[in-house]
């Protein structure tokens, strides 16, 4: 179900995949940030799912036309966005729900395994196959991954642990379907359908709920609005990556986004970060590099 780019790619199109990687990695630094701050402000997390994906919606088709590009969607293709939309739509809920019972720090590593497990998945069918050397700079990362968000197991439940592999999951059936989908369509298509698709989702789940929390303040509502912007950037730019790297490579160097999305926290919010943790960015980002450099030799 996933692409396969093609053998020996030229440095510089390699690059510009690294390079919308990286700037999906901005777009998820923004999300927590931007969400926080609607949180704060009055708004909940279904309030905050429905209306980013309405507003990156309409980002994106107002984006598709000005690109020369249509919002059509093959037929062939229906049936993978909206398994993707409803995937994404899965994988906020997962989050959501894991949090309410086990610590933050551990639904958020095992989410971020998704890379290790997409790998395993490409490699067992023949997709993508990784050096030895590969496996430990990746199995490194997720160690560098453990000490910055300073793993803890106080609080702990089994069900929150089945929703954060559930996220898990849902992130890794996201990826490999609508990378299918972008190679046809390419990204802003594919991610306006999922993306509405997942609207969609959450929008029938406050008219059930009947409890639509808008923000109470203006900063609310820029940060909402933001939370919409970063969140349309973190989609297209990363299926632009995969379009070029594969599914594979593309999640394995989007392992630095966390790392992003603390030193965000840190500059935004003023976050104290302990030696270890400081260690932890430089063990994701020393990995990373060197995995991609590998990566990069074996084209």
């Amino acid at each position: 179900m996933t692409d396969n780019p093609a053998k020996n790619i030229p440095l510089p199109r390699n690059w510009i995949g690294i390079g919308y990687i990286l700037l999906s990695g901005i777009g998820v630094a923004c999300l927590p940030t931007t969400a926080r701050l609607a949180y704060e402000s009055g708004s909940d997390p279904y309030t905050v799912a429905f209306a980013r994906g309405v507003l990156a919606t309409l980002i994106l088709a107002a984006l598709v036309p000005l690109t020369g590009q249509h919002l059509r969607l093959p037929r062939a293709l229906l049936r993978y966005s909206l398994i993707a939309g409803v995937a994404g739509a899965l994988f906020v809920y997962g989050i959501y729900l894991a949090i309410r019972t086990t610590h933050i720090s551990l639904v958020l590593l095992i989410v971020y395994l998704f890379p290790i497990a997409l790998a395993i998945y490409e490699h067992w069918h023949g997709a993508r196959r990784l050096a030895p050397v590969q496996w430990a700079w990746a199995t490194l990362a997720c160690l560098g991954m453990a000490f910055i968000l300073g793993l803890r197991f106080d609080l702990v439940d089994p069900v929150g642990i089945g929703f954060a592999v559930m996220a898990m999951i849902s992130v890794i059936v996201l990826t490999l379907v609508n990378v299918r989908v972008t190679a046809t369509t390419g990204s802003l298509v594919s991610n306006f359908f999922m993306t509405l698709w997942g609207a969609i989702l959450f929008g029938a789940v406050l008219l059930a709920l009947g409890d639509f929390r808008e923000p109470q303040t203006p900063l609310g509502w820029i940060s909402l609005a933001g939370n919409g912007i970063a969140y349309c950037v973190t989609w297209v730019a990363f299926f632009a990556g995969a379009r070029i790297l594969g599914a594979g490579r593309a999640s394995m160097i989007s392992l630095s986004e966390p790392a992003l999305a603390a030193l965000f926290a840190w500059l935004v919010f003023g976050e104290n970060y302990s030696l270890a943790q400081w260690c932890g960015f430089a063990l994701v980002l020393a990995s990373i590099m060197l995995f991609e450099k590998r990566a990069q030799q074996a084209s």
